[in-house]
């Protein structure tokens, strides 16, 4: 079994797309856990607030399948991927760990990514992070 760390980001209609991404996640991976819910602004692009948190499972599929069944769970939910990556999301899926390694420096990078990861696995900060605030939302996927 392989261990993955997924992020998990929206600022289009955040708390459905969030919590219907939830829900076809804990019927692919049903030991799937979740941290808080976060907002904070969006880096890099003009729009609104991202909603972001983080799950933790395990799976047998090759990687190749798990991204195809990722990238299908974004286009379900009306993902754009038309020119240009900086944009608002409906749903954005993003592989920052497979089992103790990190394949997404954005955790790092970001809080918005680091604080919600750091909750389901130990991410040392590298240096002294600077992040942009965020604020913890008081519900949860």
């Amino acid at each position: 079994m392989t261990q993955v760390l997924l992020g998990l980001g929206s600022n289009i209609n955040p708390e459905t797309h969030l919590k219907d991404a939830a829900k076809a996640l804990k019927t692919k991976f049903p030991t799937v856990k979740f941290s808080s819910v976060y907002k904070s602004a969006a880096v890099g692009m003009d729009g609104d607030d991202f909603l972001n948190a983080c799950c933790l499972f395990e799976h047998d599929l090759a990687q190749a399948e798990l991204l195809v069944w990722l990238k299908a769970l974004e286009d379900k939910h009306g993902r754009d991927r038309s020119e240009g990556s900086w944009k608002p999301r409906t749903l954005d899926l993003d592989i920052l760990m497979v089992d103790e390694n990190i394949v997404d420096d954005d955790v790092y990078k970001y809080g918005h990514v680091y604080l919600p990861a750091s909750e389901l696995v130990t991410c040392a900060s590298k240096g002294e992070a600077q992040f942009a605030p965020i604020q913890q939302m008081k519900w949860k996927l």
